[in-house]
């Protein structure tokens, strides 16, 4: 098969999980003998060589702004695709679903991996989440005799508030060990000496809650937020400038390396993120071993949980049971060694790169054979079972 993703700023590029997917879906299906492409932003690669692990790469330029850039990207991608002969074009996000028309006039094989609830987002503005994202969810429906969702809730959403069944298939990560702790000294950090925030895929408040709930609890830990732009902030300066030494803002790493270092040598992670669906910055430090202590939506108890009620992490509502989750993950170092076996355990089960991979071809297949859209789901689904062992 040939296939074409559009709607990933590009790859290696570690922002999101558009480009986690391009990434490590695309060079496990070149190992299969499959042609894959990934349009990316020119402005953002240095290197800009037509070959990444085997991956096809485009480089199409586009005006670099916060909220249109990917937009623009978009839909000089699909123009693009229109030239080609691809088998399937992937598009990711309602972002670029109406940059798809085009290449669906065209009688491309367009898949929509709808993504998360981006009308909720709150760096859209208000009147984008309520129009445009909106819309794009009826031209997406239009457009494919089959969606793509990330989690059991979206599936949930979409068949309660549009009547559509879609096949559901979450985010990865790997699996990831510490091979040079000695990096955390370029960040003051010790090994087990800090709790770690993505701050990032946190929104605004919940950064206020975590780190109220941290100074709160009394840790004698060290909270470390990683983050790009919003660090800039009048937000986040304010708060700088009223948490102390025990709070750290690392700024933004772009070095992978670092990241995983951080990730494997945190006491614990502390995840905000309220959004559906399933979170790929939750997903990491699991796969580090590193206990997650998660706002307890729907989407994060999804990965947590285990079965028979059981957890790999801990859940929280508010200041209070966050800062009373650290107090106990505190005293209790056995329970977050129970935790990070548990963690790793579940992410071999059900959020390794190489599922997400096989249910990507089952479904890229199933799509292009044009199989009835019930067949495409059961086989999508049945790839988890050969990954369920203890």
């Amino acid at each position: 098969m040939k296939i074409a993703f559009v709607g990933a700023r590009g790859i290696p590029h570690g922002y999101s999980s558009a480009e986690q997917i391009a990434l490590h879906v695309g060079k496990r299906l070149v190992a299969r003998g499959h042609e894959f492409t990934v349009y990316c932003r020119t402005g953002l690669f240095k290197d800009r060589s037509s070959n990444y692990e085997g991956i096809h790469r485009v480089f199409l330029s586009t005006y670099e702004h916060k909220l249109f850039g990917q937009m623009i990207h978009g839909f000089l991608s699909g123009i693009h695709t229109i030239f080609c002969d691809y088998d399937v074009v992937h598009v990711q996000c309602l972002t670029n679903t109406y940059q798809s028309i085009l290449p669906w006039l065209f009688k491309r094989n367009i898949v929509i991996n709808v993504d998360g609830q981006e009308w909720e987002n709150p760096k859209w503005p208000e009147a984008l989440r309520e129009v445009f994202f909106k819309s794009t969810v009826y031209l997406s429906l239009a457009m494919c005799r089959e969606i793509i969702t990330d989690a059991d809730g979206m599936y949930d959403f979409y068949l309660k508030q549009y009547k559509r069944p879609s096949t559901i298939i979450e985010y990865g990560t790997d699996i990831i060990n510490s091979s040079d702790p000695t990096i955390l000294k370029q960040y003051d950090l010790s090994p087990k000496g800090y709790y770690f925030v993505a701050a990032r895929m946190v929104p605004s408040n919940q950064i206020d809650v975590i780190v109220d709930a941290f100074k709160q609890s009394g840790s004698k830990r060290i909270l470390a937020l990683a983050g790009g732009g919003d660090f800039k902030s009048r937000s986040f300066q304010r708060l700088k400038e009223n948490t102390g030494e025990r709070v750290r803002f690392l700024g933004l790493i772009s070095d992978q390396t670092h990241m995983n270092e951080l990730y494997a040598n945190a006491y614990a992670y502390l995840h905000g993120a309220t959004l559906g669906g399933v979170n790929s910055a939750l997903l990491r430090p699991l796969g580090a071993g590193c206990p997650a202590l998660a706002y307890d939506s729907p989407f994060n108890r999804e990965v947590l949980e285990m079965g028979n009620q059981k957890l790999c992490g801990l859940v929280w509502m508010n200041i209070d049971e966050l800062s009373e989750g650290i107090r106990h993950v505190d005293r209790t170092p056995g329970l977050v060694q129970e935790l990070s076996g548990l963690s790793v355990k579940q992410i071999r089960r059900k959020f390794t790169w190489d599922l997400v991979a096989d249910q990507y071809e089952v479904f890229y297949r199933g799509f292009l054979e044009k199989w009835p859209v019930e067949k495409i789901r059961s086989e999508v689904a049945f790839q988890k079972v050969k990954y369920l062992v203890d």
